[in-house]
């Protein structure tokens, strides 16, 4: 709980005056007591405050992202001409180096301050020990069906994604170079440490064993982490970073490959046998629910990856 005798504290104008509306439903922080854009009560972040969802075209960010839309997604356009659109092509590794980024302190903290609106979202319960066994058998299929001729592509997808790799998330928007894009790629490193942060959390939350655990015939592609199975952390970030990205460059032309891309990269984890599809379906919902947090924790880097989409 938050002492509502504190000092103010930076969030709450940060939540009264976001500037990171989406084309499309967003979300705004409101005073509970209605939706006339009355500042935040008292000192804390969320004081008399909840999340509300706003329409496209009610002002702020959202019409001055409608001014620009047309000029955006002709430069994007451009910018994105000889972008690879199939799925496979998407997956290719992206050249440069993946930055070192240091701790992103101030986000954390800024996550923190916000516990109260992600620690308890809800997400549907894991199966009982017996759905979990009863959706194994779907992993064994995909198990068979990944060392066959077809799927050479998708092996090599699983082996590169098992450490943080962008290029399922950059390749989509057109990104060829990591340097193209520093404040992008910046924004996803930080994401995934929040992600990190919040997903397990959850995992510890639900304790869900692993599917080679539940049924033995099942032999993964690759290493079992190990920490819990429900929700995968691997299609909490991957749709995270397409949800959030969506909201920095609403009129990007790539939006719907960045999703594609992201659904492949959690679906990937399922192939190799790590997670039940309850696993990236979690992931997925958190992914969403945590969207409105996200555009508050992350503003500034936000603000900043969209200027090199503008």
């Amino acid at each position: 709980m938050y002492d509502s005798k504190a000092p103010p504290n930076p969030f709450s104008a940060i939540l009264a005056k976001s500037q990171l509306l989406a084309i499309g439903d967003s979300f705004e922080a409101v005073a509970a007591a209605g939706q006339g854009g009355a500042p935040l009560a008292g000192g804390g972040v969320f004081d008399g405050a909840s999340f509300v969802a706003v329409p496209a075209g009610s002002g702020g960010a959202s019409s001055l992202l409608n001014r620009n839309r047309n000029r955006n997604r002709n430069r994007n356009r451009n910018r994105n001409r000889n972008r690879n659109r199939t799925t496979t092509e998407a997956m290719a590794s992206v050249s440069g180096d993946t930055p070192d980024i240091l701790l992103p302190w101030r986000e954390l903290d800024r996550l923190h301050r916000l516990r109260d609106f992600w620690i308890d979202l809800p997400l549907d319960l894991p199966k009982s020990p017996a759905g979990l066994f009863d959706e194994t058998h779907d992993l064994l299929a995909k198990q068979a069906a990944l060392l066959g001729p077809d799927e050479t592509m998708r092996r090599a997808e699983i082996l590169r994604e098992q450490e943080l790799e962008l290029s399922g998330y950059l390749r989509p928007l057109g990104v060829s170079d990591t340097g193209n894009a520093p404040q992008t790629v910046a924004l996803f490193l930080i994401l995934a440490r929040l992600c990190e942060e919040i997903g397990l959390r959850y995992k510890d939350r639900y304790d869900t064993p692993r599917p080679s655990t539940v049924n033995m015939r099942l032999k993964c592609f690759i290493p079992v982490p190990i920490h819990a199975s429900c929700p995968s952390n691997h299609a909490f970030l991957s749709y995270a970073i397409a949800f959030v990205f969506a909201r920095v460059a609403p009129e990007h032309p790539g939006i719907a490959d960045l999703f594609l891309s992201a659904r492949r990269i959690a679906e990937n984890r399922e192939w190799a046998g790590l997670h039940y599809a309850q696993d990236t379906a979690a992931g997925r919902a958190l992914a969403r629910m945590m969207t409105p947090v996200f555009e508050v924790v992350l503003e500034d880097q936000m603000l900043a990856a969209r200027g090199e989409w503008v």
